[in-house]
This record gives structure tokens, C-alpha cells and sequence, in this order.
């Protein structure tokens, strides 16, 4: 008897024969899994969008007139994209407000708090929210930001005219199909960000002050000024852009803050003078901030916290507090941050109520002060913490507020209920037409209290409800996916089992094979039969092409494993008959690999774990190479040091500052790093250990002066590095010459390593530094250093190889 590893035990005669047709078997397998496993995944991974970035947009809902006067002829929308709400309201290091004007309106003007955005924070979305009331789902990434995927309505849809000045990126999206409005937007030539993008903040201004001038020469134009209604939207790219380019701890960036409270001064005074009667409302804010690294998208803090100031017709004056009133409520916003900790001291805002709004709620608060029918697909609450109205007004746009997002709850419901088999109904709305008729005979009794707190209610329920719908079909779909992932295991685990284990001879009776191959016609009958009726059943729900390439997916993985059951059956009689210890075996490897598994997913959120894991890898090998290299060597004293160094990055922080001296002195440590790997190329004669990896035939180089190239090239990168950093510290634009030296060094320098030498060390180093000034170019602050300690580390594990090598041992018994 004897065994191959594939068939398992078998007569040699027989195993001679069938061997070369089951490898052949194999490999046909292999083929098919690998096209059926691309397939599965392209599938499965659109299923993202089906469960969690599904459009919460519907239409057919009747616009809800507002029973209230509108406290406001005009409002004015001041965006400063990109803009933190902490860099808005802390002092300077002097001590001085960067927003002088905006702070005296917080302090005897208006109202003011801060708006939470919702993940992705990025300017579109934003602005969605803002304007159109409704968080954008993130597929509308798919489709291009820049244009509308899908026809929304929004406060400027709403408005008699809407005059719009900013970015060619967000400004169209809004006003580009819209008949009334005005709008203009700079060329997307202008956004550099080599310079100060403070400009295009002046440019948007000097647009809207040029409108103003015209209407006095031209009647029709200030005939239209005068109409009620009116939006006037500025878009302020500035601090985005800056914060890109320059990040948010930046002079520029800093300084740019200044720039848009100055802005927000000229235009109130400059409408202040134009109308001069008081019934202009003003509100400021940011679509997103800015992560100290100069990006935004996540739901961290410093992306999702951006600045809110309201004031001017229609808003409510500065309440002052005690330490003790404060109205930071414990709220869940948007971002899922809880509002449980008090207004930061540096501030100095204290004593002036604090009013958190969600983004999305900026949308109905424009509308009621406009006298204006909310967006139909809004979910914001109305904010009455920024309004000034009579109390039965209050209730009133709190009503409108109410039944706007119960419109569409109740349109989300028949679209539903239309296309549903078995309709499950939210049963918290089940009577929500009584409850509307409590409201309104609450409202004629003039309890105001009750009908306000009755209106609140339903609104909230009528959220919930639009959530309940939006999530209608996650459990079927979460349930079908992760059953076809399961599935996908389960059969890949089989497939090992039976091609590389000799399992199958072992344990499959002949009777056992017989009786499969019986049964898999009728495996395939039954999985055929029930993937036609759930076809069937989705189909009479009008349920998306893709529901049905889920469920056909799912279905045929778990056809193809029921058709195995009686090799798992003797699988699992196998492993019974086993000794527990082989039980603890597997049960231990299982264990270790989920641990490692948990290890990489958590490495994403917490760097600091690649620390520890440095740490002991470098102690364990150099431990271990002593008992095999002696110290005086140094290889495993350069294995430790190596492993220790780099443990060091994952302690720094992920937010990297410039940093001129580093970029000279990783040049410089990159250049000895050279300079050192080529004295021991020619130099190691003496060092059997090193001797290894280094060139020891003195024959002439092929090219002579290529290390010498080289280390001259990574010079003049860091000095390339040094210029343009400079240059975009001092505001100045980055010379042609600059930018083409950049694009040489970055590219020839990649090819020189093609003309090295043979030898292995010198072939490393000329690797190394041949992508040296890459690196360097694309690099910013402590990173430089990362290039000559990832360099050492790939020195040290050639090192070990070697030896391993030259000793016979083999390189998978290194620890690491």
C-alpha cells in the first residue's frame, strides 16, 4: 500500500494509473474555482451598496405649505468649505480671535454652536446636507461628485431667486439646471495649490459686490433684489484648499479664517447698507473640517465638527448662561458622537448658550426663515434654539417640519407595501393620521405646550420610520451574504481536503463514492428547484437584478457542498475516531489563526501593535542568531537595532507636520547607508558572514560610476525637496524648471538599478537608492526616515537568508 498525498492510500498498481488523471482533475478544478471565486467576489462586493448606500431619496411627496409669515425677506449662505469649528473659535497663540466679527455676533447678535456633519465629509455631500436637507448616500461617488446623479430638491429649488458666487465643483450642482437663479463660478485653473487659495474667497465676494454695483444701473436686476425669498449662497474654497496643501496648523490656513470672517463682514455690512431694513438672515457654517493631515472624509471629530453662526432677521439674540444651565445636552448627533462634554475653556464661550445642530437640520432652519416649504427629501429638525417666533409660529413650523418627513415615510411605506409579498408595516405610525388630528385640535385649544411636544413626537417617530424602511431588506441580504461567504469557505476547505490530503483515500468507503455519485443528480435537481422558486418570489417583488445574482450565488455554493455531504460525513466520522489530542491540535491552529487574523484587523485602528511586535521580534532573533553566529560579527546585534528602530514609527503621530531638517538629514543618512552597504562590497573579505552577500570577484564594475550617480541623485532630491517646500511656504508659485527636475530625478533615478552589478549587496543598494529620491520627493516630515530603515530591514533579512542558506538550513525555520 502506499500513498501520493493526493488519492490517499491506494494500490500501487492503481495509484500509478490514476495519479497524472487526478492531477489533471485538479488542476480543471482549480481553473474553475479561481474564475468561480473572482465572480463570487465581484458579486458579493456589490452588495455594499445594496445594504448601506442605497439612495434615501423618493419622489411623489406633496410639498407642505407653511401656516406662519416668514420672518425673513432674504437669506444669506456662508460656506467655508473645509473650515474646523476648533481652528474658527480658539485663539491664536497671542491670544486673539481669529473671527473677530463673527465672535461679536456670537456675543451680542446671534446665535451660534456647532454643526455635526456626517461621514463622508466631503463637499458635496456636505453641501447636500446643508442645502438639500438629506445626507447623500456614498454611492453617488460612483457617479461623479461633481454632477447630480439623481434630481433632488433643496431650499435654493424652493426660493423666488437664488444668487450664487463660488467653486465651478459646487456651485453648478445646485444652480446649473436652475431657471431662477444668477450664478458664476472662477475657472478650475485658479485652484493652485501651490499658493494662497485665499483668493478665491475674495473672488466669490468681489462677484457679489459687483452685483450689487450693477442693480444700481440696472432697474430690472434691482427690481429683482427687492423680491422676498431670495437666497444668496457664497461658496469659500479657501480654507479647503489651503488646508490640502498646507494642513490646518498652517499660518495660511489660519490666516485664511481671518479672510472669511472678514468676508462675512463686508457682505452683512455692505446688505445692511443696501436694504436697510432689517429682515436679511444671515448663517454661516463649513460642509466639513479638516484632519491635521490636511484630508477629510472620515467621522473624526476634526472632519465632522464645523462652526455655526446665525443671526439677523428671524434669529434669537445670545442667551447667557451659568456653568451650571449650560444647554450641552447628552444628544447622539449625525457622527455618532455623543455631546456630553462641555464647550472647550480656550473658547471663551461659556457663558453664552451653546445650540449643536445636526447638518442636515441647517436646511429646514433656512426655510422657515424664508417663509419657505421645506425640501421634500429633508430629514433635518428644525432647530428652535436659533429661531425668533411667536410661540404658536414655533408650532406651527415645527408642524410643517413634522409632516414634510412623514410624507415620506408614508410614500417610502406604498412603495414598499406595492412591491411586497409579505409587507411588514412600521407599527409605531400604524395611527398616525389620529395623531396629526390630536395636533391640530391641540393647536385650535391654543395648547401649545402639547401640541409641540405631540409634533416632536411624530417626527421622531416619522424618522425612525424612514429608517426602518431604508433598512427593510438588510437582514435578508446580510443573511444571504455572509451565508455565501460560509459557503465559500466551506467548499474551498472540502476542495483542500480532497486534492491535497490523502483524506479521501483514507476514510471513503467504496460504497460511500457509489452511493455520491447516486445522489448528486438529485443534489443538483432539489438546489435548481429552489433557486427557481426564489427567482420566482423575487421577481413578483420587482426586486433588483443583483437580489437575484446574491441568491443564485448562495445557493449554488451550498448545491455544491450538500452534494458532498457523504465525504463530510466520513470526514466528521474520521475526526471522532481521532485522539483528542489531534481535536486540541486543530482546535489550537484554528485559534492561532484567528488571533492573527484580530491582530492585522485591529493593526488598522492601532498602530501601536507593529511597536510590541518589533520589539519581540527583534529580541527573539537576535537571541536566536547568537546561538548560531557569534556576536563579534554583528549580525545579530544589527537585527535587534534594525527591529528595535523600526518600532519607532508606529509610535509616531499619524498627522505629519513639513520638516526641512529631516528631509537634509534623510538624504544625508540615506547617502551614508550607501556609502557603508559599498565599503563592504569591497571590503568583506575579512567576514566570512558578510562575505556572503557581497561581491568578493574584483573585476572591473560594468559602470564605474553608477553608486556615484546615484548618491548624487539622492542629494539632489532632498535640496528638490528642500525648494519646493519653500517655495509653497512663501506663497510662491513652483517654477516650471523646479517641477521638471522633480519629474527626472523621481523617474531616471528608478531606472538606474537595471545597470547594477550582479552582487547581491550591491544590487541592494543600488535598488535602495535608486528609489531613494522617489521616496523622498513623496514624502513629507518623520517619513523621510522610513526609506533607511525599511532599507536595513530588507539587509538584515538577506543576511539571515544567506547564512540559512550557506549553512543548509532552511529560511522557514527563521522566527520572523
Amino acid at each position: 500500500m502506499g500513498g501520493d498525498g493526493i488519492l490517499g492510500n491506494r494500490d500501487s498498481k492503481q495509484s500509478k494509473g490514476s495519479i497524472p488523471r487526478r492531477r489533471k482533475w485538479v488542476k480543471r478544478r482549480e481553473t474553475w474555482l479561481v474564475i468561480l471565486g473572482v465572480i463570487l467576489h465581484a458579486v458579493y462586493m456589490l452588495s455594499i451598496f445594496d445594504i448601506y448606500f442605497k439612495t434615501p431619496i423618493v419622489h411623489g411627496m406633496d410639498l407642505v405649505s407653511p401656516r406662519f409669515s416668514a420672518p425673513a425677506k432674504r437669506l444669506v449662505l456662508l460656506v467655508a468649505d473645509g473650515l474646523r469649528a476648533d481652528k474658527f473659535f480658539e485663539p491664536d497663540s497671542e491670544g486673539n480671535f481669529r473671527a473677530p466679527f463673527l465672535r461679536s455676533v456670537i456675543k451680542n447678535q446671534g446665535r451660534w454652536g456647532v454643526s455635526h456633519a456626517r461621514p463622508p465629509t466631503e463637499s458635496r455631500p456636505g453641501h447636500v446636507a446643508i442645502i438639500a436637507g438629506f445626507y447623500e448616500d456614498p454611492s453617488a461617488v460612483t457617479k461623479g461628485w461633481k454632477a447630480n446623479p439623481v434630481e433632488f430638491d433643496s431650499v435654493f429649488n424652493r426660493s423666488r431667486h437664488t444668487f450664487s458666487f463660488g467653486s465651478p465643483d459646487i456651485v453648478p450642482i445646485f444652480c446649473g439646471a436652475l431657471p431662477h437663479s444668477t450664478w458664476n463660478t472662477y475657472p478650475h485653473e485658479f485652484e493652485d495649490f501651490a499658493t494662497d487659495a485665499s483668493f478665491l474667497d475674495e473672488w466669490s465676494f468681489d462677484q457679489f459686490k459687483s452685483l450689487l454695483n450693477r442693480s444700481n444701473e440696472d432697474p430690472q436686476l434691482k427690481k429683482l433684489l427687492q423680491h422676498d425669498n431670495l437666497v444668496i449662497f457664497l461658496h469659500l474654497l479657501g480654507c479647503d484648499s489651503n488646508g490640502h496643501a498646507h494642513r490646518p496648523f498652517s499660518s495660511i490656513y489660519l490666516n485664511n479664517v481671518k479672510v472669511v470672517d472678514h468676508i462675512a463682514e463686508r457682505v452683512y455690512n455692505l446688505l445692511e447698507s443696501y436694504y436697510k431694513d432689517n429682515r436679511t438672515s444671515y448663517i454661516f457654517t463649513a460642509d466639513h473640517g479638516m484632519s491635521d493631515k490636511g484630508s477629510h472624509g472620515d467621522g473624526h471629530p476634526s472632519n465632522t465638527d464645523t462652526p455655526l453662526v446665525a443671526w439677523g432677521a428671524g434669529i434669537k439674540h445670545p442667551k447667557p448662561i451659568s456653568g451650571r444651565d449650560h444647554s450641552d445636552h447628552v444628544l447622539r448627533f449625525v457622527d455618532e458622537h455623543l455631546h456630553d462634554t462641555p464647550t472647550p475653556e480656550e473658547w471663551g464661550l461659556n457663558g453664552i448658550e451653546r445650540v449643536d445642530v445636526n447638518q442636515a437640520d441647517i436646511a429646514p432652519l433656512m426655510s422657515t426663515l424664508l417663509g419657505l416649504p421645506c425640501p421634500v427629501n429633508s430629514v433635518g429638525n428644525l432647530p428652535l434654539g436659533y429661531v425668533d417666533m411667536k410661540e404658536e409660529e414655533e408650532v406651527e413650523a415645527v408642524l410643517a417640519n413634522t409632516k414634510q418627513i412623514l410624507n415620506q415615510f408614508l410614500r417610502k411605506s406604498q412603495i414598499k407595501r406595492s412591491s411586497s409579498l409579505y409587507f411588514k408595516p412600521f407599527k409605531p405610525l400604524a395611527h398616525y393620521s389620529s395623531m396629526l388630528s390630536q395636533i391640530e385640535d391641540l393647536l385650535s385649544a391654543r395648547d401649545y405646550k402639547a401640541a409641540m411636544q405631540l409634533s416632536e413626537n411624530l417626527r421622531n417617530l416619522s424618522l425612525k420610520g424612514l429608517h426602518y424602511f431604508q433598512t427593510y431588506d438588510w437582514l435578508m441580504l446580510m443573511t444571504i451574504i455572509t451565508l455565501g461567504y460560509i459557503g465559500w469557505m466551506v467548499f474551498l476547505v472540502v476542495h483542500v481536503l480532497q486534492a491535497y490530503t490523502s483524506l479521501l483515500g483514507d476514510i471513503y468507503t467504496k460504497e460511500e463514492a457509489v452511493r455520491q455519485k447516486y445522489n448528486t443528480g438529485k443534489v443538483y435537481l432539489w438546489g435548481c428547484l429552489f433557486m427557481g422558486i426564489t427567482s420566482f418570489l423575487l421577481f413578483l417583488e420587482h426586486s433588483p437584478p443583483l437580489y437575484h445574482a446574491y441568491f443564485a450565488m448562495t445557493i449554488f455554493l451550498w448545491t455544491q457542498i450538500f452534494n458532498e455531504h457523504q465525504f463530510i460525513k466520513a470526514l466528521w466520522r474520521h475526526l471522532s475516531g481521532r485522539k483528542f489530542n489531534y481535536v486540541i491540535k486543530l482546535l489550537t491552529t484554528g485559534v492561532v489563526s484567528v488571533f492573527i487574523l484580530e491582530f492585522l484587523v485591529h493593526s488598522f485602528t492601532e498602530r501601536k501593535l507593529y511597536t510590541w511586535c518589533f520589539l519581540v521580534v527583534g529580541a527573539i532573533a537576535s537571541i536566536y542568531l547568537y546561538n548560531l553566529i557569534p556576536w563579534r560579527s554583528g549580525i545579530p546585534v544589527f537585527v535587534c537595532l534594525t527591529c528595535w528602530f523600526l518600532s519607532l514609527f508606529t509610535l509616531m503621530p499619524a498627522e505629519i507636520p513639513d520638516n526641512n531638517k529631516l528631509v537634509i538629514a534623510s538624504g544625508v543618512i540615506i547617502t551614508l547607508i550607501g556609502f557603508t552597504a559599498k565599503w563592504l562590497d569591497l571590503h568583506a573579505d575579512g567576514n566570512k558572514y558578510w562575505l556572503g552577500i557581497c561581491t568578493h570577484d574584483m573585476k572591473q564594475s560594468r559602470f564605474p560610476m553608477l553608486f556615484h550617480l546615484q548618491a548624487l541623485m539622492v542629494g539632489l532630491s532632498s535640496v528638490m525637496v528642500f525648494l519646493s517646500t519653500s517655495h509653497r511656504t512663501e506663497k510662491q508659485e513652483l517654477h516650471a524648471i523646479h517641477q521638471l527636475m522633480n519629474w527626472f530625478l523621481a523617474g531616471f533615478s528608478m531606472v538606474l538599478p537595471l545597470f547594477s552589478d550582479n552582487g547581491l549587496l550591491s544590487r541592494l543598494n543600488s535598488i535602495f537608492l535608486g528609489f531613494a529620491p522617489t521616496f523622498l520627493l513623496l514624502s513629507i516630515g518623520w517619513f523621510y526616515l522610513t526609506w533607511p530603515s525599511l532599507g536595513r530591514e530588507i539587509l538584515q533579512v538577506l543576511l539571515v537568508s544567506r547564512f540559512h542558506l550557506s549553512t543548509g538550513s532552511s529560511l522557514s525555520s527563521v522566527p520572523f
